[in-house]
């Protein structure tokens, strides 16, 4: 292996380890309109496939709940994050930065949903059809 090689791979592998893989994360802050259309969710969804949930009262910021854990997974544009302890599964398609979807609670349809990537909430979810 050339100097230059070995040198190029050391910058890379210390790249990756300088933040390990728990740690990093993509957010996403969601609405739930029918469900519970005063609260703004958001979703920290960790590269091991966990995530957690924190909501909040749209108006005044306090929070509407303990912090939620679940695990998600995507398969190309569709994603599933499916809570623990509470039989909440949201599913939907990823279109650039939106996650647009319906929300299950115990197996049956409960809501529509949407969200950003980030966190800034969505202003509406009036592309998604319940």
């Amino acid at each position: 292996m050339t100097v230059w090689l070995k040198s190029l791979m050391a910058v890379v592998l210390s790249g990756l380890l300088t933040e390990p893989l728990a740690a990093q994360e993509t957010v996403w802050t969601a609405v739930i309109p029918q469900g519970f259309p005063r609260n703004i969710y958001t979703w920290h969804l960790k590269a091991i496939g966990a995530y957690s949930e924190d909501g909040r009262d749209a108006l005044s910021g306090a929070p509407v709940q303990s912090t939620l854990t679940g695990h998600w997974r995507r398969a190309g544009g569709h994603m599933m994050l499916q809570q623990d302890g509470i039989d909440y599964r949201f599913e939907g398609d990823i279109v650039g930065d939106e996650y647009l979807g319906v929300v299950y609670l115990d197996g049956k349809r409960f809501s529509r949903f949407c969200a950003l990537r980030g966190k800034m909430p969505p202003r509406t979810c009036a592309t998604v059809s319940a």
